[in-house]
């Protein structure tokens, strides 16, 4: 692992070595990639069969990954070029996910289409964009009346151009609708992208960069929401936008990138609004330099900062509570979700607050057969559902062979111990005073509002699918920082020469976290190119 990662100064394998031409490049190709997977929707591959798609695919990658190794072997890639080849790595599989899988295939409320030539409104996801797509605006019912439309719409809107772009082209209407995954495979290849910047943003560099941007290329839960059609992808996307900014924001405190946080989580709100989550560690941040500009004493300063906070406000709050003001003032309804009843088999209010939330049983776990059981029965536990939706998403497969479940059981395993690692290595990295204070109190506070919001929202929406890993996915992103700040403190070249114990424990650990997190990815995308089910 360590000489593969090793670059040299070599001969350049693109034309230019700067970072900005790079982001550049990086973002034309992830655009290619996406036009053509929707290009392949409507060629003679989507209609192959799965087998000859696969082995398709897998010879293409093999040849990207012969190409990776030919190149690094000739000393030929500096650490853009290696960072641009895993985000490529990981488009080429978001790609491949989404060509293999169908429309309705590992979906979240999407509900279904009928078409133009209907007049019937739909609900779920699909629903949603084909009421806009039919009627040229937004439901003009009550959005609680019918499932998925209480969702603020800036995804479904977008959706809705993509689609009538698609139409306006040829395409086929039921082949429009199929592309409909096409958007949420773009946000997804761009998190990666803006993953990256996060880590350069904190000069995480080396083995922590690669390990920690793997840890998001790689992870299934980024690859099966990029192929959704529901606005968890675009509102992901928006967080990770978000997280990079404040960190810019931390280092230049201009009113730019002021204005650029209201729009990111303006935008974000409109999206889903649990996006707002994100706004209490930002608001943290803007009281400390608030108190420090109070503290010096200069009237200019603080009059300076009033106006920008006042910007700030006056761009961010219409944008994110325009969804909330019209349902307030046209149909009187407050934010919420509407949830299924006291007699889903999903409701977990019956059962104690520790069992739902606090630590879980080892009958919680399920190691024999490591899938989320739906039923609140079977498990309620927050935690352990959440760890059986990070991998294998609410599959409950059955027939799975010997050979491919003994490998879920051991990825499951190794996923809850080095998950609990990862969540540790990232509240101790933070701790430690070679992180930046600012940095500490904005991603600490953003890990923990996520994580308690989170529990808040499962007792209020007491029901299983309330703890599915995607309502907090963003934690990927600060798992990634950990796992790079652990990296760049403990492997530091002051370390390397250091003679103490305490030091070769933290340095020893952080090998096994390493190789725990490539394990782990290695094995579940080798569980999903052999899981018949797509």
């Amino acid at each position: 692992m360590k000489n593969f990662f090793k670059f040299t100064n070599g001969a350049p394998l693109f034309p230019t070595n700067t970072t900005k031409k790079t982001h550049l490049l990086m973002v034309l190709s992830i655009i290619a990639f996406c036009l053509a997977t929707a290009a392949a929707q409507g060629s003679k591959f989507f209609y192959c069969s799965h087998y000859t798609k696969l082995l398709v695919l897998a010879c293409v990658f093999c040849g990207c990954i012969g190409v990776l190794v030919f190149f690094n072997a000739t000393r030929r890639m500096d650490e853009n070029h290696i960072v641009f080849l895993m985000i490529l790595t990981g488009t080429f599989l978001r790609c491949s996910y989404v060509l293999l899988s169908g429309l309705y295939e590992r979906q979240h409320d999407a509900g279904a289409f009928t078409g133009m030539g209907t007049d019937f409104v739909n609900p779920g996801h699909i629903g949603y964009i084909e009421y806009i797509y039919k009627f040229h605006r937004l439901p003009d019912l009550n959005p609680y009346q019918l499932f998925a439309y209480y969702h603020p719409p800036l995804h479904h809107i977008l959706s809705y151009l993509w689609l009538q772009l698609n139409i306006w082209l040829g395409v086929a209407e039921e082949l429009a609708f199929e592309n409909l995954q096409i958007l949420p495979l773009f946000y997804s290849c761009l998190c990666m992208a803006v993953t990256w910047k996060i880590l350069k943003v904190l000069q995480i560099r080396g083995s922590g960069l690669y390990i920690g941007l793997g840890f998001v290329v790689f992870h299934p839960a980024t690859i099966i929401m990029a192929g959704s059609v529901n606005n968890d992808m675009l509102t992901i996307l928006f967080m990770c936008l978000i997280i990079y900014e404040s960190l810019k924001w931390i280092r230049n405190k201009n009113l730019p990138g002021l204005i650029r946080l209201a729009l990111y989580i303006g935008f974000g709100m409109v999206t889903k609004l649990n996006s707002a989550v994100l706004a209490i560690p930002l608001g943290t941040i803007f009281l400390m330099h608030f108190i420090s500009v109070l503290r010096s004493g200069d009237r200019m300063a603080v009059l300076k900062w009033v106006r920008n906070y006042c910007i700030f406000a006056a761009v961010a709050a219409p944008i994110g509570l325009s969804w909330v003001a019209r349902n307030l003032v046209r149909f009187g309804e407050k934010p919420g979700v509407p949830v299924p009843g006291e007699t889903s088999p999903m409701y977990t209010a019956p059962y104690s607050l520790w069992s739902r939330l606090g630590i879980p049983a080892l009958t919680d776990w399920n190691f024999p057969f490591p899938f989320h059981p739906v039923s609140a029965k079977a498990c309620n536990n927050t935690w352990a559902i959440m760890f059986h939706t990070s991998l294998f998403a609410e599959e409950y497969p059955a027939g799975m062979p010997d050979i491919l479940l003994v490998l879920c059981q051991v990825t499951f395993a190794l996923a809850v111990v080095f998950g609990i690692a990862a969540a540790v290595l990232f509240v101790a990295v933070l701790l430690n005073k070679k992180t930046e204070r600012e940095d500490r109190v904005f991603l600490l506070t953003g890990y923990a509002v996520t994580l308690v919001s989170f529990a808040a929202f499962v007792l209020i929406y007491p029901y299983t699918c309330s703890s599915d890993f995607r309502y907090v996915a963003i934690c990927l992103i600060y798992m990634a920082i950990g796992i790079g700040l652990g990296n760049k403190h403990y492997f530091s070249q002051l370390m390397m020469h250091e003679t103490n114990w305490l030091d070769r424990i933290r340095a020893a650990g952080m090998h096994i976290i390493n190789g725990g997190i490539v394990t782990i990815l290695v094995f579940v995308n080798l569980i999903y190119v052999f899981w018949g089910r797509w």
